[in-house]
Parts: C-alpha cells; structure tokens; sequence
C-alpha cells in the first residue's frame, strides 16, 4: 500500500485540503461581515460552482479511464491555486467566476484522487488507504483553518488569500514534476477510435451505471447526507460568528476536522476487517440523531459545536466507505466513471442543502437542520437495505 504514488496523493490532497479548507469554512462568514450580504446570498453565489463541479466530475471520470489519473488531478490542483483569490476581492462577479472555475476543478480532483487511490491501493488494504486519504484531506483543512483563523483576525484576508495561492502554485509544480503515472487497462486502439466529446463525456456509460439497482442505492447514499452536509456547511460558521467570532469559527473547523481524522483511521480500518455496509449504516444513523439535535440546541455555543464536531465525524465516516462500494459495485474499467457518478451524486446534494438553507434559515434557525434530519433519515433507510441484502 506504502507505494510512492499513494504517499504523495495524500500529501497533494493534504496541502488541498490546507488552501481549499478555510475558504469553503469562512466564505459564509466573509459574504456576511466583509461583502455584508445575506446567507442566501453566499449560497446562490455557490450554488452554480457545486452544480458545476458533479458535472465535470463526470467528464474527470471519463478522463481518468481513458487517458490516466495524473492529468485530471492536476486539472484539479489549478482550483486550488485560483480559490485563494476569492479573499482578494468583494467584486461579487469576480468571486462568482473563481467560485465556478474552482466547482469545476474540484470535480476533476475529485474524480482523478479517488480514482487513483482505488488504482494504486489492494483491495483488502482499501478501507485503511481510504481513511488514510481522507484524513489527510481533513487534516489540511483542519491546520488550515487554524490558520486562517488566526491570519484574518490579526491581519485580513487578503493576506491568506495571497499566501493560499502562493502554496497552491508550489503544489501544482510539485505534483507535475514527481507523482508517478498509473498504468491505463483501456487500449490505446479504444482511445483513437472515440472522438474527442465522445471520450471527454461518454453518456452511455453514465446510463447504464445508473441503471444498476445498486448504484441507484449507492446515489442515495451520496445525495441525502450531503444535503445535511451542504446545509452544515452554510450556517454552521455564521452562528458561531454570530455568536463567538470568527476566530472560533476557524477553530471550530480545525477540531471538527481533527476529530473527524480519528473517525476515518477507526471506519477504513473496520471496513477492511469487517466490511463497509455496517459502518455506512451506523455512520448514517448517527449523523441524523446530531442533525436534529442542532434544530433543538442551535442559540447555544457549547451544543453548536458538540453536535457540530460529532456530526463532522460521521459525516466523514460515511464518506470512508464510499470509495469501498464504488469499488465493488464497479468493473475496472469503469471505476473513473463509477467516482464521477457518484461525485455528481454529491454536488447536487450538498447544492440542494446549501440553497435550500439559505432560504430556509430566514424562516427559522430550526429548519434548515429539521430538513436535513428528515433526508438523513432517507439515506439511513438506504444504508440499512444495502447492509440487510448483502
């Protein structure tokens, strides 16, 4: 597993995590108190870059199977170095189109990591290389925001912008230069005969995956957790502005994402022992009781963040095991568009949550995580059919 591609995978994804981590935590709260707009505001300004982004996971995944994992994640890398730019500005149109051109790049990220992670991993060793992968993902973001936290509230944001993009430039070169390239299993004859739109989105292989009873599962399980997802990530960081700063608010995404490295060590290792199923199935369970328990305690720090650091956890959790099913449900030529399928899966949820609670928060604190509790309760009823059928 210890191979020289995974190393440095996860330490592509870990200085990802580290630029892109902080902004996708303190843009709600920087639309709020440096653009001084709404919540709904930074969610619609969103919403176009996460659709964007399932989209080009689609064509990253078609990539990845036909002309390799290293280019579409180097695709992916050129987010990272633009997204620190979004602190630079208050031109809301700038931001939106470094917002979209970041969505998209973060599909090909997305598409060609986990792509190459499932590549360059054994199987019976996938579970512990997934946690592995996250974590470091997790734990960028985590140091990040710490950072950042601490950037902006002694100086400003133009300075973390500034020094996200010099970090991302290096990265990028880096990964040029030293991540190896992984064998492809489609012929070069394959490759020539398709033309070009045909190999950048190849439709019919979307379809009949989505035709798959346990693929549709597998989308489930993706698009009604990530809702929640999209949700905790919008109003999470302005309550606890609201209530504590902005600095807790950068602390508050460091714990919340260290904690959940502990989750990913414990869930990749028991899925390698015990399967994925049970602990998709527990993480789903969990995550749904921490939604609703933020409807009820949302007006007090101490429950924001006690429900909002263990929900990171099973969030993430959950997030372990997919990699696992892909695998499982997938061929190995298709595993590209396996990732690609279920990234689209993803973005529509976390867009839905992330939309839908902007406008559902001016209603009231409440709903927007009763609505979240209600789609968690979906996905539970997903992972619980996936565990007893198998």
């Amino acid at each position: 597993m210890w191979s020289r591609g995974f190393i440095l995978l996860c330490a592509i994804v870990f200085v990802v995590g580290l630029v892109t981590g902080p902004i996708q935590m303190l843009f709600p709260v920087y639309a709020e108190t440096i653009l001084e707009e709404t919540a709904l505001f930074a969610a619609l300004l969103r919403a176009l870059p996460i659709g964007l982004g399932g989209i080009s996971a689609l064509i990253g995944g078609t990539l990845c199977d036909r002309f390799g994992r290293k280019p579409t994640i180097l695709i992916g890398i050129t987010g990272a170095v633009v997204v620190g730019a979004l602190f630079t500005t208050e031109t809301p149109l700038f931001i939106w189109g470094i917002l979209c051109y970041e969505g998209i790049a973060s599909g090909f990220k997305t598409a060609g990591g986990q792509t190459y992670l499932i590549s360059a991993v054994p199987s019976n060793r996938l579970g512990l290389a997934t946690g592995l992968y996250f974590i470091n993902m997790t734990v960028g973001g985590a140091v990040g925001s710490a950072i950042a936290g601490e950037v902006i509230d002694r100086i400003d944001y133009r300075v973390f912008g500034i020094g996200a993009i010099i970090l991302s430039s290096v990265l990028f070169v880096g990964a040029c230069l030293f991540l190896p390239r992984l064998m492809q299993r489609s012929s070069n004859r394959r490759r020539e005969q398709d033309g070009i739109w045909k190999s950048a989105l190849n439709i019919d292989a979307y379809l009949n995956l989505s035709r798959r009873r346990n693929i549709q599962m597998l989308i489930g399980l993706r698009v009604f957790p990530t809702y929640y997802w999209g949700s905790v990530n919008l109003l999470m960081p302005i309550l606890i502005a609201r209530i504590a700063g902005v600095k807790a608010t950068g602390y508050y995404g460091a714990v919340s994402l260290l904690f959940a490295f502990g989750c990913q060590l414990a869930v990749g290792r028991i899925c390698d022992r015990i399967g994925h199923r049970a602990p998709a199935l527990v993480a789903n369970a969990i995550v749904t009781l921490l939604a609703f328990g933020v409807a009820f305690f949302h007006d007090s720090l101490i429950a924001l963040e006690v429900f909002g650091v263990l929900g990171a956890g099973a969030a993430w959790s959950l997030s372990t095991t997919i990699p696992r099913f892909i695998n499982e449900f997938t061929e190995p030529h298709e595993k590209g568009h396996g990732v690609g399928l279920t990234h689209l899966a993803w973005s529509s949820g976390f867009l839905l949550g992330y939309v839908a609670s902007g406008y559902l928060i001016n209603i009231s604190v409440q709903v927007p995580f009763i609505v979240a509790g209600i789609s968690l309760i979906l996905s539970t009823g997903v992972a619980y059919r996936l565990w007893s059928s198998y």
